[in-house]
């Protein structure tokens, strides 16, 4: 089929020879247009299959504009025709990208063949720009991320899925470094991976990215990847740049992930399984035995009677019991444990950096608690309890069996004391074990027996010497043991959660004695009623029980106490936990016209900014404090200071552990108005306060 050829030219009898020649040649030349706006127009309706283009047109559009419009609106070959040129026409000429030039006056032959390079010159581009358009949508459409560079390594293209993945714009790519645009990390070391491209390039081969290999995003984002890098090859086999392709594997990962954790996890709680727990205990093993300073210990659990729950609800309740109790059992452990399940109703505990045994019987026993809450499935409730054999590796142990051993051996030892409880296997550990048992027991039986009593300690206004407040202080005295000191049983009420309940008596108790002293104490010499402040220690776990409020306004309407007549004393560690929770009550308490006083003012590190935020009435220093203030200046200044700030903000002072006349005599200069101590009185019985009331405690100056 012949072609389709416009010729453009202004002189008549040029054009007429061209068209004649061409049609000897086997061209077809519809027609012949003299103007550069007119060879538009008819390039445009005619899409002929190439432009013979005189570049000196007499018009207004010459002929290089000309070409140049019909370029850009067409895909069509055009060759100038010129009979000379100045170096300016031809620059001109160059940008359109002609494809090729014909001299006036010309030959036949040579106008042939000009015009046939140029027809095939202009087949391959198209060619190629189809082919490469064609490998553009490929690599654009692909779900794979493709970048390219050159033999520097410099980024020359990126598909859609590179930029979504890099967080780079190939507008922005192009021309950085691969180093700068594709940065890897590996997943568990966080070393620097090199890149593959550069890798490529330089080592003249293919490469692919190691396993566990991360793509930093511009952004910061991390996702796991694969795959790798070629050489892209010029003629001679030498590399002219690299292409890389890669994916993102993250469902891939997770998938392996989720694959991996069920082979070492329990299917039914989720928890590690038997497999897992060995390996992790075995590693604890060898760690001990390089570094003898490591210690852990072993927990092994078993739950009490759980054949009768199974027999009684069926095993899918017993199913959902081991499920509901797996968190429990996390609750209690510190996030480095390990929980995990053996089978059965088997449950093991892996305690590392654990060297002190009171550490893992607190943990025993705060398992046995959690574990004892009720369980309510399908609206059963079902109660239960737990044997726990507990290991320590201050034996020396070889593997991981013999300690899991041992700790079966304490299990079934628990057990044999009827369940519920944990036993240590070494003997020493054993041995203290017991005792903490057998005094939280014993405390237990304290309340229940009411062996628990109060003494009260007068608070006395250091001017006049009168006493203007007691404070209730709990102490334990066991049948045929004598006292425990509260420093022994406060802590650990506070840790098996029977503070609320003797917090709870001490209120009640010290309330109705309060209201004795009342109906019974002699009418001061002023003929006015007894005025007296009890003050009680309220712990954390009391303050913020959802009762506690509730309890406070019963105990008032039961003994017929006003609000004014109480006094709650509370240290810096009921703040710290929760200070909103904590002023909403205090709000309400002093609604009722209960005073808050400050305990143990001094040794907390916040206890200053509490001053400002809560509605404290009274601040009390620690005897810390006071103990050495007739001696230590740096005592003395520091009271003073705290003095000063009490006085500034309108806070009444209590000090605490007066043992002096000199102590008493220096508060008394500092401006402190109440004082507690030795000095004054001793904790003693209530029967002992009677004399004391309406009346003036005894003046220490005659012992001076």
């Amino acid at each position: 089929m012949s072609k389709t050829i416009l010729v453009v030219e202004d002189e008549v009898v040029i054009a007429m020879d061209l068209q004649a020649t061409l049609l000897d040649l086997g061209y077809n030349v519809p027609e012949i247009v003299t103007s550069g706006i007119e060879a538009v127009q008819r390039a445009l309706a005619l899409q002929p299959d190439l432009v013979l283009m005189d570049i000196h047109l007499q018009d207004a559009v010459d002929g290089i504009e000309a070409a140049a419009q019909i370029i850009a609106a067409l895909d069509i070959p055009v060759v100038y025709l010129t009979a000379y040129a100045d170096e300016v026409t031809v620059e001109r000429a160059s940008h359109t990208q002609p494809f090729g030039y014909i001299l006036k006056p010309f030959e036949a032959r040579e106008l042939k063949a000009n015009l046939e390079i140029a027809l095939y010159k202009h087949a391959l581009e198209r060619e190629f720009k189809e082919s490469q358009q064609w490998f553009f949508s490929v690599l654009t459409s692909i779900s794979d991320g493709v970048i390219a560079t050159d033999e520097h390594g410099l980024i020359k293209f990126m598909n859609p899925i590179a930029e979504a993945l890099t967080g780079w714009t190939q507008a922005e790519a192009i021309g950085q470094s691969a180093e700068q645009v594709c940065r890897f990390i590996h997943t568990v070391s966080r070393t620097r991976i090199e890149n593959p491209l550069l890798k490529a390039i330089r080592g003249q081969t293919s490469v692919h990215l190691p396993d566990n290999t991360l793509l930093l995003a511009k952004d910061g984002r991390e996702t796991p990847v694969a795959d790798g890098a070629s050489p892209i090859r010029k003629q001679t086999g030498d590399a002219q740049g690299a292409v890389m392709v890669f994916r993102d594997i993250a469902e891939q990962y997770r998938m392996q992930m989720q694959l991996e954790h069920n082979a070492l996890h329990d299917s039914l709680t989720q928890l590690p399984n038997r497999t897992l727990f060995f390996d992790r205990l075995q590693q604890a093993v060898e760690r001990a035995r390089r570094n003898p300073a490591f210690g852990f210990a072993v927990m092994l659990l078993d739950l009490d009677r759980f054949k009768v729950i199974n027999d009684t609800w069926g095993h899918l309740l017993g199913d959902q019991l081991l499920i509901d109790l797996a968190p429990r059992l996390e609750q209690v452990t510190r996030s480095t444990d390990t929980v995990a399940r053996l089978g059965g109703d088997e449950f093991v505990i892996l305690m590392e950096d654990v060297t002190d045994p009171a550490i893992a019987s607190r943990t025993a026993q705060r398992l046995i608690q959690v574990v004892s809450q009720p369980v309510v499935i399908e609206g059963h409730e079902m109660l239960i309890n737990v044997s726990i054999g507990v290991v320590l590796n201050s034996i020396p142990y070889e593997n991981a069996t013999d300690l899991l051993r041992d700790a079966d051996i304490a299990m079934y030892r628990a057990k044999s004391r009827g369940g519920g409880c944990f036993e240590m296997y070494d003997s020493a550990m054993h041995t203290q074990a017991r005792r903490l048992m057998q005094l939280e027991h014993g405390l237990r039986q304290a309340i229940a027996r009411a062996e628990l009593r109060l003494e009260y300690q007068p608070v006395v206004d250091l001017v006049t010497g009168q006493l203007v407040s007691v404070e209730a202080l709990v102490r334990w005295e066991k049948p045929q043991e004598g006292r425990v000191t509260p420093g022994q049983f406060i802590p650990l009420a506070e840790e098996v959660g029977l503070i609320a309940d003797i917090d709870q008596w001490v209120m009640q108790t010290a309330c109705c004695q309060l209201k004795h002293w009342q109906l019974e104490a002699p009418i001061a010499v002023s003929d006015r009623p007894l005025s007296l402040t009890m003050g009680v220690n309220v712990s954390s776990k009391r303050l913020c029980q959802q009762n506690f409020l509730a309890s406070v306004s019963d105990v008032l309407k039961t003994t017929q106490l006003k609000g004014e007549q109480l006094k709650f004393e509370i240290t810096e560690s009921v703040l710290i936990e929760n200070v909103q929770r904590v002023s909403d009550i205090f709000q309400q308490l002093k609604d009722w016209g209960i005073q808050i006083c400050l305990d143990d003012f001094g040794t907390g590190y916040s206890s200053l900014s509490y001053l400002h935020r809560l509605p404290i009435d009274i601040v009390k220093i620690d005897r810390s404090f006071i103990r050495e203030i007739d001696t230590d200046s740096e005592k003395f200044e520091i009271v003073r200071a705290m003095m000063n700030l009490c006085q500034s903000l309108g806070k009444p002072v209590i000090a605490e552990g007066i043992e002096t006349v000199a102590q008493r005599d220096i508060l008394r200069e500092l401006g402190c108005e109440y004082g507690q101590g030795y000095l004054f009185a001793y904790p003693t019985e209530a029967l002992y306060i009677y004399p004391l009331l309406g009346t003036r405690l005894p003046r220490p100056e005659a012992s001076e």
